[in-house]
């Protein structure tokens, strides 16, 4: 086999993502998106199973991920009147 076409064991583990906020839409979901990418939390949205279908276009129900790690900083940021939060 070419060392072209060779696969490389990955070094690095990936990220395991967490949802942190469930939005009504697409819109909904890039606008808290920004929020978490002005304070450097990377982030993406994930459309619920149920509302998967192409004719729906921007709407539906989409969860907000983000990386483990950064959890509980985004919580923080996206509610930050929450009773709860720690």
């Amino acid at each position: 086999m070419s060392p072209l076409f060779r696969r490389r064991p990955r070094s690095e583990k990936q990220p395991e993502w967490v949802r942190v906020a469930i939005v009504a839409n697409q819109a909904e979901g890039e606008m808290l998106q920004g929020m978490l990418a002005n304070a450097g939390i990377p982030s993406f949205l994930l459309r619920n199973a149920g509302f998967d279908v192409p004719d729906m276009l921007a709407g539906g129900p989409r969860d907000v991920m983000v990386p483990g790690g950064r959890g509980l900083e985004a919580h923080a940021l996206l509610d930050p009147l929450d009773p709860d939060a720690p």
